[in-house]
This record gives structure tokens, C-alpha cells and sequence, in this order.
């Protein structure tokens, strides 16, 4: 059964697929937060579990979001070319059914038994593991929901909307995984009960329960939204699936790593999951310190009552010393003051005093930033893959990131930065996973897309591994030494506490500047994959940041191996035109290139410096040996040499001929349609289909004449 293509972003199946994916993401990233804070509190602060602290909840929560990844990464994609995508997808869905339904009876543990019971502690420990499992569960879901959701793109959107559709999609997602992760924080501090921290901690229950209901309701929502989408053929419904799952996942990372293109979109994609899960870690224990913080001026208070015969306002609320105020977190106490209304209700005054929902309105700007960027970099695409946008986006990311190690103290820089941060990831991701989704070869695409998840996914483990390493490192130095237990009761030692927890903000400051230490040099190995990365931007910023470049038969340029562009590029616009059409590098040879053009714009100077060489014929006899040795030594690594064969002369016959020799080249036509910059008809680059050997100038031409006719 075929299944026409949707050339509008109002398909049915398109927008049931978009709300199926809003809600499974806001589901899980809810958990997620949810899971930290309820586990911080049951676990550290009421149950004191051996060997946890803050940090370890944080990196333990992530941890078992992403293994599900590595686990099940190959059976994913086995699974989603086997079968329907939408039969994926739905199935999935219902599953997550069942997961809110563990959640919801994890978060409703402790109320079952009351804070009297004996057993109040071991209860309160089986129900934050349960909540903290739903996490891995959800995990799962995601390793298969995700193939299954981009392996669908290409199955329901013409590639002319394909961009478009992407940037929505992936602007919805990391939405809904900001919002997700915000509105947990909100509900999270809305409903939640407290620990009154002392020698022995006391657990006041809340209302935790109501988030697992409100999540269950979602889930059903999704479901529901999820049936909307019309069947879609399995892509491959006769692949056999035996029980060893990672054999085919090593030949399918192989497949990833020998495509230059796709090598390139699952690294960058492996570098902002790795960046995302860091900064997420990074806003998370900053949240926990404001707590931690706030904690103790709330005992220092209540101790210093206590001794001046205040008895009864031994267990102030925290935070409710002096006069109610919101501070932003990372402020190192010197908060902002907001008054709070009267008409707010207590429980909503003391909610808004809370470091959850504070982190989590933080949450809310970066989800601003990544939903703002994805749709811009979906509609100034255009009709294609605009690789240009990837560096810009890194560069927003790298200045977003520099500047809260400086400037944490000024709450509307801080959040400025954070949207900041959002918006380079959108520009960043959306080129990237359209790459991925056009360039991987449609029989196996949901296999391919799969490897990409379990290299995204190695890149998160990484980030775990990495943030626990360095928050550890960094608080061996500027950790605090006087415990909780320790200073309770005591005045002294509760001033020395909250003089430790104000310094140990420094924390947060220098995972920023990691951040971007980390940023910089992931700009640094992509230009490598892809030399000519910042000449795209410049020809993206010098079209006014709307490439109107239209490209035809992209699928006919080879994934890997020596390929030979046979193009009637004659001048440096049209060289721009050629670069920014393709998603591999290729090093232009202009023959006969006029010597009085002038490269007018900094984009011809750069594609001059980077990619481009001209050879006039009356210098190229003495220039062309060298020439032709660096191109034989481009193409035997793999490379891509593109020569304008317009000119009927010797150099040209040369070049094509002792370039085309090289074993395993192939030869590619390649037509260049340019209107004059008054016409409102839009550039075009025509990929012709390889060429059967070598073949005459004449033929070459005759074909990219057919081309041009065609277009």
C-alpha cells in the first residue's frame, strides 16, 4: 500500500503524530524532574540513604532515562523497519499508559500508610525507586517511540516541506520537553510535603499523588491523538529478527560511520544530547543548592527563636524567615525581592518560594529558546538542508554559556542566556536531523536511525559520566564541610553552614564555562568532519538568511568514496550555489575563470580560501601537475573534486581525464541554473544520476544540457 506524500503541514496523520510525540515527551521529561525532587527528598533528606547526595540522585535519575537507550537501541530499529511505524508508535503510546499508572502508585506509596507507621521509611523508599524505575521505563519508550517518529517523517512529508515539517516537530518536542520538565517542577512544588529536617527527619506528606493523575490523563490524551494517523507500510516487512540484537547494531553504527553525511548529523545530534543532558544536570543541582540553602537560614531562624523562647516557631516553613521573596536560583542569596500577593493562597505563596518551581520556570525559557529556534531554522531552510544554520547555532550556544559563569547574580541576563542557549540548539538540531532523515537509505532508515540513538545516547552516558566528574571535582574544593546533622540545633555551626552553601555557588558558574569549553571544541571537530561549515553560514548570512537555492536528485550524490562533479560552475556564485547544495565538501576546480572577476562579497573571498581554485588557462601549464596530484590525493581519501568542463580546452580535458582514473571514482553530473539577480526565479543545483565510466566531454555536456532542460 502506498501512501501519498503530505505536502501540507495540516496533514491528519502529521498532526496526530505531533500530538502523540508532545505528549509522550512532556510524560517523560515530567517524570523525570518529578523523579529528582521526590527522590532527594525521600531518599537524602527524610530516609538519609548511605552514599546518596544530591548529585548522585541527579546523575542516577539520567542514568536510568538513558541506558534503556544502549540497551535496546538495535532492537528499536529492527523493530521499527519490520513493522508499521504508526503500529510502533500506537503501541508505545498504550504502553505509556501503564508506565503513568506505576508512577501514580509510587508517588501514592508513602499516603498509603501515613507518616505514623512504623514503616514509614522503607515505604517511602520502595516508592521513590518506583518512581525512579518509571524513569528507565520511560527510557524504553523513548528508544522505540523515537525511531519510529523520525523514520515516519520521510514516509508522510514531501522532502519540499520536509524541513518545514522538522523544525515543527522537533520545535514541539524539545517543547514539550522543557515544559515537561517545568510544569513537573510547578506541580512538584505545588503539591509536595515537607522534611523537617533534625536529628531525626519528620516527612509531612503533600498532595504528590494528583501529579501522577494529571500525567495519567496525558497519557490517555496521546493515545487518543496517536490513532489519528493513517496506516504506513512497513518499510521492510520481511526482515528476520533473530535474539541477537547488537550484531546488526555494530554493522548498522558501521553504515553511520562510513557516510560522511551521516557521520556528520550523528555526531553533531550526539554532541547537543550530550550538552543537553550536562546543562540539564547543571540547572537541577543548582535548584537543589538554593534548597539546600534556604533550608538552613530556615534552622538558623527557627533555632535562634527556639533559644530566645520562640518555641513554637521552631519549624518555620523554609524559606519564610523575614519577608516572603523569590530569588532567582544562582543568586547566592542575594535575592530579588518580589512582594507576593494577598490574594494568592498560602499553599501558592509558599510554592512560589520553593527552588523546583523557580528551576523550573528556568526550564520554561530554555524550552522558549529550543521551540523559538526549530521553527526559525524549519521556515529560513527554504526547500532544503540548510548545514549553514549549524555553526551559528553553536556560536549562540558557546556566548549563552560563557556568560553565566559571570553573570549568575543578574536574574534577566541569567534567563536571557538560558532562552539564548534554547534558541542556538534549535538552529543547531533541525539542518541535523534532516540530514539524518533524508541521507539515510530508505530500507533500512529505522536501523540507521536507530544506530544514531545509541551513538546520541553514548554521548548522554558520556555527559553523566562527565558532569558527575566534575561537580564531584569541584566540590572536593568548594563543597560544603558542615553537615546537616551536624549543625542542627547549633548557631554557630549553622552560620559556618550557610557561609559554606553561599560559596559553593561557584559550583554552577564553572559547569557553565565547562559547557562552553565543551561547545567550542565539538564547533571544532565538525569543522574537520566538514571544512567548508563556515562558508555555508556565510552564504546563508549573504542571501539575508533565506537561501532561496532550490536542489533536485541530492539521493543520486554518493553517502562515501571518491566522487568526481562534472558541473558548468563557471563563476563564484554559482561555486556558493554548489557548495551550499551539498552536504559532503568538495574542493572546486574553475578553468578559465576570468581573471578581472572579482570576489565582491566576504563569502567568495572565504569559498576562494577554502574550496575554490582558479586556473586560468594561460597559467595553468605550469600550475596543473600540482593541481592534478592534489586532486588524485583527495579522491583516493574519499573526497569530492568538482570541475567546471564548460571550457573546451586541454586543461579541462586533462584534469577530467587524470582525475577520473583513480580507482572507485565516481563521475557525477552536475548542472548550475542561475537567473539573473532581478529575475524572482530561484537559483537551482541539478544532480544528475552517475555516469557509466568515463566518458567524453561532449557526452557530459549533452547530459548536463538535459538537465538544465529538465529543471
Amino acid at each position: 500500500m502506498s501512501q501519498q506524500l503530505a505536502t501540507s503541514l495540516t496533514s491528519r496523520t502529521y498532526l496526530g503524530l505531533i500530538l502523540a510525540q508532545f505528549t509522550a515527551t512532556f510524560n517523560d521529561q515530567a517524570i523525570h524532574i518529578v523523579a529528582v525532587f521526590f527522590a532527594v527528598d525521600l531518599l537524602v533528606r527524610f530516609a538519609q540513604v548511605p552514599w546518596f547526595d544530591e548529585k548522585g540522585v541527579v546523575a542516577m535519575v539520567t542514568a536510568c532515562f538513558i541506558t534503556p537507550f544502549l540497551l535496546f537501541s538495535s532492537l528499536a530499529g529492527l523493530l521499527g523497519d519490520r513493522y508499521s511505524k504508526r503500529t510502533m508508535i500506537v503501541f508505545w503510546k498504550l504502553a505509556e499508559l501503564g508506565m503513568m499508572a506505576v508512577a501514580l502508585v509510587g508517588l501514592a506509596l508513602p499516603h498509603l500508610v501515613g507518616t505514623e507507621s512504623p514503616h514509614i521509611r522503607t515505604v517511602a523508599i520502595a516508592g521513590s525507586s518506583l518512581v525512579v524505575g518509571v524513569v528507565f521505563l520511560m527510557g524504553m519508550h523513548s528508544t522505540f517511540f523515537v525511531p519510529a517518529k523520525l523514520g515516519a517523517m520521510p514516509e508522510i512529508m514531501h522532502p519540499s516541506v520536509l524541513s518545514r515539517a522538522n523544525g515543527l516537530l522537533e520545535g514541539s518536542s524539545f517543547m514539550a520537553q522543557i515544559l515537561g520538565t517545568s510544569v513537573g517542577g510547578m506541580l512538584y512544588a505545588l503539591l509536595k510535603g515537607e522534611v523537617i529536617p533534625g536529628t531525626t527527619p519528620r516527612l509531612v506528606l503533600g498532595q504528590e499523588w494528583v501529579i501522577g493523575v494529571v500525567l495519567l490523563l496525558l497519557a490517555l490524551v496521546g493515545t487518543g491523538t496517536a490513532l489519528l494517523m493513517q496506516p504506513l507500510p512497513a518499510a521492510n516487512p520481511n526482515l528476520q529478527i533473530g535474539w541477537n540484537w547488537f550484531r546488526p547494531l555494530w554493522k548498522n553504527i558501521g553504515t553511520v560511520l562510513h557516510s560522511k553525511p551521516l557521520t556528520l548529523s550523528s555526531t553533531g545530534i550526539a554532541f547537543c544530547v550530550f550538552m543537553t543532558l550536562f546543562l540539564r544536570q547543571t540547572l537541577l543541582l543548582q535548584g537543589e543548592m538554593v534548597k539546600e540553602l534556604n533550608t538552613a537560614r530556615a534552622e538558623l531562624v527557627a533555632t535562634q527563636r527556639a533559644a530566645a523562647g520562640h518555641a513554637s516557631a521552631a519549624h518555620a516553613p523554609s524559606g519564610s524567615a523575614g519577608t516572603p521573596t523569590v530569588s532567582h536560583p544562582g543568586e547566592e542569596g542575594d535575592a530579588e525581592v518580589v512582594p507576593l500577593h494577598s490574594w494568592l493562597s498560602p499553599r501558592l505563596r509558599q510554592a512560589l518560594r520553593e527552588p523546583e518551581l523557580r528551576v523550573a520556570l528556568l526550564f520554561v525559557l530554555v524550552g522558549l529558546g529550543v521551540g523559538v529556534g526549530s521553527l526559525v531554522a524549519g521556515f529560513l531552510s527554504g526547500h532544503r538542508i540548510e548545514l549553514g544554520m549549524v555553526p551559528l547555532g553553536g556560536v549562540l550556544i558557546v556566548a549563552s554559556t560563557l556568560l553565566p559563569g559571570f553573570t549568575l547574580n543578574y536574574p534577566r541576563l541569567f534567563g536571557l542566556c538560558l532562552f539564548g542557549i534554547g534558541f542556538g540548539a534549535g538552529f543547531y538540531l533541525v539542518p541535523m536531523y534532516t540530514l539524518l532523515q533524508q541521507r539515510a537509505p530508505k530500507e533500512s532508515k529505522g536501523n540507521v536511525i536507530a544506530a544514531s540513538n545509541f551513538i546520541n545516547v553514548s554521548g548522554g552516558v558520556i555527559s553523566v559520566l562527565v558532569f558527575f566528574a566534575v561537580a564531584g571535582l569541584l566540590d572536593r574544593i568548594y563543597g560544603v564541610r558542615v553537615g546537616e546533622t551536624e549543625a542542627a540545633g547549633n548557631v554557630e555551626l549553622l552560620n559556618e553552614r550557610i557561609s559554606q552553601l553561599e560559596s559553593q555557588f561557584i559550583v554552577p558558574r564553572k559547569l557553565y564555562l565547562t559547557a562552553t569549553v565543551f561547545t567550542i571544541a565539538a564547533l571544532m571537530l565538525l569543522q574537520r568532519r566538514l571544512p567548508d561549515f563556515v562558508l555555508r553560514s556565510l552564504i546563508w548570512l549573504k542571501n539575508r538568511c533565506h537561501n532561496r537555492l532550490r536542489v533536485t536528485g541530492l539521493e543520486n550524490l554518493p553517502l562515501n568514496g571518491p566522487v568526481l562533479l562534472l558541473t558548468n560552475c563557471e563563476t563564484l556564485p554559482q561555486v556558493l550555489d554548489l557548495t551550499a547544495s551539498l552536504d559532503r565538501n568538495a574542493e572546486v576546480l574553475l578553468v578559465d575563470a576570468a581573471p578581472a572577476e572579482t570576489s565582491t562579497s566576504l563569502a567568495e573571498r572565504m569559498a576562494l580560501k577554502i574550496n575554490t581554485r582558479r586556473l586560468p588557462t594561460e597559467r595553468a601549464e605550469g600550475e596543473l601537475p600540482s593541481v592534478i596530484d592534489a586532486g588524485r590525493e583527495t579522491l583516493r581519501t574519499g573526497g569530492m573534486i568538482a570541475v567546471n568542463i564548460e571550457p573546451d580546452c586541454d586543461t579541462t580535458r586533462r584534469l577530467v581525464a587524470e582525475l577520473g582514473l583513480v580507482p572507485g571514482t565516481v563521475w557525477l553530473p552536475v548542472t548550475s541554473l542561475r537567473p539573473p539577480e532581478s529575475s524572482p526565479s530561484a537559483p537551482q543545483i541539478c544532480i544528475g544520476v552517475p555516469l557509466r565510466g568515463p566518458s567524453s566531454l561532449a557526452d557530459v555536456r549533452g547530459v548536463l544540457a538535459d538537465l538544465r532542460e529538465g529543471a
